[in-house]
């Protein structure tokens, strides 16, 4: 099973590296760098040149073609405007936007590859191994007591965690952020998506992230990806006197081909975890939170409850 990243230590914190290797991963990171299929670029400069590389090809291709922005913009069912947008800059292409490029270009692949490079800048380059853990897992098992989870998250709600995190950002550079937090979402409605299995904390659902309408919405989504199939979402209440998850959050990834690896993470930094037993050691954790977690069914039922003291939403 091959990764687009090759994790060459066996925890790295905020991009340092550190002793151990493992395997079947192509691409490295280390040293706040990417290796990208055989070219090391640092994480700096794949900031600064991921939407101007996408814009370069993007153009091109369009003139190899010897389309006009009008012509390519039909083709691949977008305005001329928003071509130009891109090509220049202004504007930030979805994934959708990419994979019409590749196939409209001919290009396979190399529109989305560029828009993962785009994608990955906009989180710190010790999570960038989760994005990809995440699409390639069978099972997502994560406890969490500080916010909703990524892939669980409405627009609003990512606008408004963002927003707080990164206050001295420019609107146009949040805004890039949330839409790549929510393309992370597309995974859930592919033809194999992850069983995913949330532990969250009671005070995660009480925090009025965005006001009480923003909230709202967020509870709503919840309780609605709660009721799929392949999709189990438990709330540990602050009843719960004691439990072993008050170190932090902790996220495991488990493979079909592959050993399961482990994500946890503190303010300014995180560590990827891929020995054995660490993992095992970390899955038990989670499970003890699961233990002492409301049932499924009981976790909804508590969601909804907290929904309807939202009156007015």
């Amino acid at each position: 099973m091959l990764f687009p990243f090759e994790q060459h230590a066996s925890s790295v914190q905020s991009g340092a590296r550190e002793p151990g290797s493992t395997e079947n991963r192509a691409v490295r990171v280390y040293a706040g760098g990417i290796l990208a299929q055989g070219v090391e670029v640092g994480v700096s400069g794949v900031k600064a040149s991921a939407i101007a590389a996408f814009a370069a090809e993007l153009r091109s291709w369009r003139r190899r073609h010897g389309w006009p922005q009008v012509e390519l913009g039909e083709r691949i069912g977008y305005s001329a405007s928003l071509v130009s947008g891109v090509e220049t800059l202004a504007k930030i292409p979805t994934l959708d936007f990419a994979k019409r490029s590749d196939e409209a270009t001919g290009a396979p692949g190399t529109f989305v590859r560029l828009h993962e490079l785009i994608a990955r800048e906009a989180y710190p380059s010790y999570f960038a191994p989760v994005i990809t853990f995440e699409r390639e897992a069978v099972r997502v098992h994560e406890w969490e007591m500080r916010v909703i989870p990524g892939l669980l998250q409405t627009g609003d709600y990512a606008r408004a965690v963002i927003k707080a995190g990164k206050p001295q950002d420019s609107a146009d550079a949040i805004e890039r952020t949330v839409i790549a937090r929510l393309e992370r979402q597309d995974l859930l409605s592919g033809e194999h998506p992850p069983m995913l299995w949330y532990v969250l904390s009671e005070g995660v659902l009480r925090q009025a992230v965005g006001g009480p309408a923003v909230m709202a919405e967020q509870l709503d989504k919840l309780t609605e990806l709660a009721g799929r199939q392949g999709i189990v979402i438990q709330v540990l209440p602050f009843t719960v006197a004691d439990h072993p998850g008050t170190d932090g959050p902790i996220a495991i990834f488990e493979f079909s081909a592959a050993p399961a690896a482990a994500y946890t993470e503190c303010k300014g930094g995180g560590r990827i975890v891929e020995a054995p037993d660490e993992v095992a050691d970390l899955m038990t954790v989670l499970n003890m939170v699961r233990a002492a977690a409301l049932s499924p069914r009981e976790s909804i039922e508590f969601m909804r409850k907290i929904r309807s003291e939202l009156h007015d939403c």
